[in-house]
C-alpha cells in the first residue's frame, strides 16, 4: 500500500446514486469492468486518452472557431443581430441541461457505446455547420453539436477511470484531457482568424470533422469494452435510473442557461418579462429538485446526486471552486478578446494570437500536475494556483492601455491558466472518487454540468456589469470592461477562501492503490 494515499478523505461507500449497488474500491471496478481474459494494454490506454482527449479539444476548437470568425459567418449566412449570439448560446444550452441525463444513460447502457455513438455524430454535425448556408440552419446545427457533446463528456470520465488504473496513468489521462480544451480554443481562435482571412471559415469545420472521424474510428478498437454487470438487462439499468429528477434539473439548468444567455447579450434584457419570468421558475426548480433527492433517499431508492454527498466537505468545496474558476475562467478569456480589439485595436487574427502564452502555460500546467498531484496535499495545489491566477484579473483591472501587450497583458495570458488547468486534474479525481464504481459517467455530468453553469453565469454577470457601467460612463469601453475584471478578482477570492478552508481534509488524490 503507497503509504501516501493513505490520507485521501473520500468515502464513496456514504454515496448511492443511480445504481443499486456501491464499489469503493476504484480498482476493483477496474477488475469487474474490463474483459479479465484480455488484460487492457499500455498501448489501449494510452490509444484511450488521445481519443479522449482529442474530442475534449475538438469542442473547444469549434468554439474558438465561432468566436472569431462569427462576424464574416453573420456576414455569409445573413445572420441577424439580434441572434448574433446563438450560435454559441445554443451549444451551451444543448450541453448543459442534457450533460447529467447522458450521464446517467451511460451508466446504464455502456459509456462506450455513448462515447462513440456522439463522437460519429458530432464529426456529421460539424461538417454540417460547414456546409450551413442560413443563419438558423448554423443554429439548429450548434445545437445538435451541444447535445452531442453531452454524450461524450460524462463519458470520457467514466471511460478514462476503467482504462487506466489509479496512479500516474491516470492522473495524465485527466490533465491531458484538461490540457486539451485550453490547446483546441486557442487554436480554434488561430484557425478562425487564418480562415476567415483567407480560404474561409467553413474549412476550420471540415478540418474538425475529418480528425473527429479519425478519433471515433480509433476508439471502435481503443475504448475498453462497455460493461455488462452480472449479466443484467440494459432496460433494467434504465429503469432505475431517476428520470423525474434528471427531467427537473434539466429543465432548471436549460432555463438558467437560456435566461444567462439573454442577459449575455445585453443587460436590458433583465427588464424583460419573460427573462425574470424564467429565472424564477429555474430558481424554484433547484428545491424543488433538492426535495425530490431527499425523498427518493429515504424511500431508499436511487437519487441522481443524493443530498447525502454534499456533506462531503472536500467534494462540496470543489464543486464551488470549479464554478467559480470557470465562470473566471471563460469571462477572462471573452473580455480580453474585446480589450485587443475594441480598446487596443488589433485584428482578429493579432488578437488570437496573443492568447499563445496561455495555451503554453496551460499544456505545460497539465503536464505537471499529472506527475504531481499523487505527491502534494490538494489544498497546497488548489490554494496555491488559485493565489496566482487571481493576479491576472487584478492586473487587467488595473492595465492601462498605454502599457502596450507586454507590460500587462502578456503576463495576465501567462498566469491565467495555472488555477483552471490544476483544477482540472485535481476536481476529476476528486469527483470520480466520490461516485460509486459504476457511476463514473454521472461522475463526469457533475463535473461538466458544475462547470457549464459556471461559465454561463460567469459571462452573462460580468456582460451586464460591463454592459451598465458603460451605460453610465458615458459609453466607455474601457471602464466596462475594468468593471468586470474587478468582479472577476472577487471571484477568484471567494475561490482562495474556499479553497484555503474547505480542502483541508482533501489529503492527497491520484495516488496507486493496492491491487
Amino acid at each position: 500500500m503507497d503509504p501516501e494515499g493513505e490520507k485521501n478523505t473520500y468515502e464513496p461507500d456514504d454515496v448511492h446514486t443511480t445504481s443499486s449497488e456501491s464499489t469503493p474500491n476504484d480498482e476493483a471496478v477496474l477488475a469487474q469492468t474490463a474483459p479479465s481474459s484480455k488484460p487492457f494494454s499500455t498501448t489501449r490506454a494510452n490509444m484511450t486518452i488521445v481519443s479522449l482527449t482529442g474530442v475534449s479539444f475538438l469542442n473547444t476548437m469549434g468554439s474558438g472557431i465561432l468566436t472569431v470568425a462569427l462576424p464574416q459567418m453573420a456576414i455569409d449566412l445573413h445572420l441577424d443581430e439580434d441572434i448574433l449570439l446563438w450560435p454559441a448560446s445554443v451549444y451551451a444550452l444543448a450541453a448543459g441541461c442534457t450533460l447529467l441525463l447522458f450521464g446517467s444513460i451511460a451508466d446504464a447502457v455502456g459509456d462506450k457505446m455513448i462515447w462513440i455513438t456522439g463522437s460519429i455524430l458530432y464529426a456529421i454535425f460539424t461538417l454540417a455547420c460547414g456546409f450551413a448556408q442560413t443563419g438558423n440552419q448554423l443554429i439548429a446545427f450548434r445545437t445538435l453539436l451541444g447535445l452531442c457533446i453531452a454524450m461524450c463528456l460524462p463519458s470520457a470520465v467514466s471511460l478514462m477511470t476503467r482504462s487506466c488504473p489509479s496512479g500516474k496513468r491516470r492522473n495524465i489521462g485527466f490533465a491531458s484531457m484538461g490540457m486539451g480544451q485550453p490547446l483546441g480554443y486557442s487554436l480554434g481562435l488561430i484557425l478562425g482568424g487564418v480562415f476567415a482571412d483567407t480560404i474561409g471559415w467553413r474549412y476550420g469545420y471540415y478540418i474538425s470533422a475529418i480528425i473527429n472521424a479519425v478519433l471515433s474510428a480509433t476508439a471502435f478498437w481503443a475504448l475498453p469494452a462497455v460493461n455488462k454487470p452480472h449479466g443484467e438487462p440494459w432496460y433494467r439499468r434504465m429503469a432505475r435510473i431517476d428520470w423525474i429528477g434528471a427531467v427537473i434539473i434539466s429543465v432548471s439548468l436549460a432555463l438558467l442557461c437560456f435566461v444567462m444567455a439573454e442577459l449575455s447579450g445585453s443587460y436590458r434584457n433583465i427588464r424583460t418579462g419573460y427573462v425574470i419570468a424564467l429565472l424564477v421558475v429555474s430558481l424554484v426548480l433547484i428545491p424543488a429538485f433538492i426535495a425530490w433527492m431527499n425523498w427518493r433517499q429515504r424511500k431508499g431508492q436511487p437519487a441522481l446526486i443524493p443530498n447525502s454527498i454534499w456533506r462531503n466537505t472536500t467534494f462540496t468545496s470543489t464543486c464551488i471552486i470549479v464554478f467559480f474558476t470557470w465562470a473566471v475562467f471563460n469571462a477572462f478569456q471573452y473580455f480580453s478578446s474585446l480589450y485587443f480589439q475594441n480598446i487596443q485595436h488589433h485584428s482578429a487574427l493579432i488578437s488570437a494570437v496573443m492568447f499563445l502564452p496561455l495555451v503554453i502555460v496551460g499544456a505545460l500546467t497539465n503536464i505537471v500536475t499529472g506527475y504531481v498531484v499523487d505527491k502534494v496535499e490538494v489544498r497546497t495545489l488548489v490554494f496555491v494556483s488559485a493565489c496566482i491566477s487571481t493576479i491576472s484579473a487584478l492586473l487587467m483591472a488595473l492595465v492601462k492601455p498605454s502599457w502596450g501587450y507586454w507590460r500587462g497583458p502578456f503576463v495576465g495570458m501567462l498566469l491565467s491558466p495555472l488555477h483552471p488547468d490544476v483544477l482540472f486534474t485535481v476536481s476529476n479525481l476528486i469527483i470520480s472518487q466520490a461516485y460509486p464504481g459504476e457511476n463514473q459517467g454521472l461522475a463526469g455530468a457533475v463535473f461538466n454540468a458544475v462547470s457549464q453553469i459556471g461559465n454561463s453565469v460567469g459571462l452573462a454577470v460580468s456582460a451586464v456589469i460591463a454592459g451598465s457601467v458603460t451605460a453610465h460612463s458615458d459609453g466607455s469601453l474601457l471602464k466596462g470592461y475594468e468593471a468586470a475584471y474587478w468582479l472577476m478578482f472577487a471571484a477568484m477570492i471567494v475561490v482562495c477562501f474556499v479553497s484555503f478552508v474547505g480542502l483541508r481534509s482533501g489529503g492527497k488524490v491520484g495516488s496507486k492503490k493496492e491491487e
